[in-house]
């Protein structure tokens, strides 16, 4: 089943060819049909693995598209390529979204081979390994479409977001009590010194539904609902199709982008005073 495993790492790479943002190495012995796009200032490398041994079938693989990452202790660098159709996020992909996103430079990669006219969802990750511990930091690149607050027609959105993951080869224990910070009374140093130590530990800041239980005899695992939340918290109701948008009239509902209406040319009838509408000519009589 193909499931979308990092596009982009550094390893034995021939002499003419140059990763300057890529500082890990691992072996290519267990690679196998896998393509990956080695980028530099001027142009895109496109170098194909088909040496070396058949990976073994992993039991319980995620479904297909699945953004993964695999268990490599070499590897501190991994780029992806996805599309939100294959994130299962198709009703935010239009033509503006596909087109917002050329613009922006991100493409799709030759290896997406069942959505190549989706809109493209670039993933950057960092891999950090602190003892029993794996802490991915990345960023996460995408368009959305959503609908114009003013007139209705789809809006590009950019999302332009930063992430951090770690996954723990310890089951994830929720804590019984919630820390609310620095507490007042008998042990109040004593919490003041625990806190300090909290805020040095930078994994302390990772909420608890990004810390993943990842158990040491798994090789991968599926960060895609990760990736989707990411998406979805990007979500507003403030999008706009144009900053100049005009909107629509509110008495006909016409696209003033579009077409143009009299409504306004229409004299406003003046508003009665219902039932006390004849009191003010009675008064004026007597």
């Amino acid at each position: 089943m193909p499931l979308v495993f990092p596009l982009c790492v550094n390893h034995n790479l021939p002499p003419n060819v140059k990763l300057p943002y890529v500082h890990c190495k691992i072996s290519t012995c267990r690679l196998r049909n896998v393509r990956f796009v080695v980028r530099n200032q001027k142009s895109s490398h496109f170098l194909d693995w088909e040496q070396g041994e058949e990976d073994e079938d992993e039991e319980g693989s995620p479904w297909e598209g699945a953004v993964v990452y695999k268990r490599k202790s070499s590897v501190t660098h991994l780029e992806y390529c996805t599309t939100l159709e294959r994130l299962g996020l198709s009703k935010l992909s239009t033509k503006v979204s596909r087109s917002r996103a050329s613009v922006m430079g991100l493409r799709v990669t030759k290896d997406v081979k069942d959505y190549p006219d989706g809109t493209p969802v670039l993933i950057s990750l960092d891999v950090t390994r602190k003892k029993h511990n794996w802490r991915l930091d990345g960023i996460i690149r995408t368009v959305i479409a959503l609908a114009c607050n003013r007139c209705g027609e789809p809006a590009p959105e950019s999302i332009f977001s930063n992430f951090s993951l770690l996954l723990s080869e310890e089951p994830i224990k929720e804590p019984e009590t919630l820390d609310m910070g620095v507490m007042f009374g008998e042990d109040k140093f004593k919490s003041f010194e625990n806190g300090e130590k909290e805020m040095e530990d930078a994994d302390a800041w990772i909420l608890l539904e990004d810390q993943l239980y990842f158990p040491p005899e798994e090789k991968v695992i599926d960060i895609s609902k990760q990736i989707r939340d990411l998406v979805h918290i990007e979500i507003t109701i403030n999008a706009v199709c144009d900053p100049k948008c005009k909107g629509l009239c509110l008495k006909c509902g016409a696209n003033l982008n579009v077409n143009s209406c009299s409504c306004h040319m229409q004299q406003v009838e003046e508003k009665g005073y219902g039932p006390l509408g004849g009191l003010k000519k009675q008064m004026q009589q007597t």
